[in-house]
């Protein structure tokens, strides 16, 4: 409570003095009270940057294709591939947690998008379309399409697409292309969606279909897996893959994956996991200059 000099005699008397302590005491006062509003600026700072930063959670789920080799696969109910290296490195390295998500990939984007994972990490293509409700990290990686037939065939890369049936997965940008540059301009082909390439290159070996477009290093990855099929041509697509997340960005990740791509290459891991996963490549700086401008 604030001084107050009594109403005396005494007060007349001693008025130099209580002045004195008058000023001492309700100096002390001010100094006390401006160190409890210190604390209240300080704290209110502290939860303003918390708003500003975003809510945070826990664990961060991490969407993927689980039949996407080599960069998403599971085996034996654990996750494997390059992206999942990839993506618990970056996890390490920035300070939180990611658990994986097995999604059809044909509503992956939707499913980040509404919130239900918080993370796509599965060679994720960069498009407009995507673009348009996701938001990226800076890309990572370069594909294009490769055209797989079975290994006994006699097809092409013009034969293998022309009074044909001929498959995809669903939601990727091979399917993609193949509905634009053959279904839509009138070529004489029939066009299959699944849900995996792996059970797309299933009928393909069996002879259900006669051709798959999939992404060149998961066509790769068929081939050296020992599956009855070969690579006959290649689509010049010039995509590039990058991770993603919720647009907005609300857990503020992005920094911290584009972040956690530089160090991982400057500490050499990033050249580690390509020699495991794709021995022989060239290893390039990243993250990549993206190259496609949606604006």
């Amino acid at each position: 409570m604030a001084f107050v000099c009594p109403r005396d005699g005494r007060a007349r008397e001693h008025a130099r003095w209580c002045k004195r302590d008058a000023y001492t005491q309700f100096g002390t006062e001010v100094n006390t009270d401006m160190k409890r509003i210190g604390v209240i600026v300080v704290l209110s700072a502290i939860l303003g940057m918390g708003a500003a930063w975003g809510a945070q959670k826990d664990v961060y789920i991490v969407g993927l294709d689980a039949a996407f080799p080599p960069f998403t696969w599971v085996e034996r109910g654990e996750y494997k591939g390059f992206d999942v290296e990839v993506m618990r490195a970056i996890a390490e390295l920035e300070g939180f947690r990611v658990e994986f998500r097995d999604l059809p990939w044909a509503t992956i984007i939707t499913a980040l998008a509404q919130g239900k994972i918080d993370i796509i990490a599965s060679g994720l293509s960069i498009t407009c379309e995507r673009d348009a409700v996701i938001d990226y990290s800076e890309p990572y990686w370069e594909v294009d399409q490769a055209i797989l037939v079975r290994s006994d065939s006699d097809y092409n890369a013009i034969t293998a697409f022309y009074g044909t049936t001929v498959g995809a997965q669903a939601g990727t940008t091979g399917y993609q292309w193949l509905e634009d540059n053959l279904v839509k301009k009138g070529v004489n082909v029939v066009l299959r969606a699944y849900e995996t390439y792996d059970m797309a290159v299933s009928d393909l070996e069996s002879g259900r279909i006669a051709a798959v477009l999939c992404d060149t290093d998961t066509a790769q990855g068929f081939v050296e897996a020992g599956r009855r099929v070969r690579i006959a041509g290649i689509v010049r697509t010039g995509e590039q893959y990058a991770y993603a997340v919720r647009a907005g960005d609300p857990y503020g990740l992005l920094p911290r994956i584009n972040d956690g791509l530089r160090k991982l290459y400057e500490s050499g891991v990033w050249a580690e996991l390509m020699a495991k996963y794709f021995p022989g490549r060239a290893v390039v700086p990243v993250p990549l200059k993206r190259t496609l401008d949606c604006d």
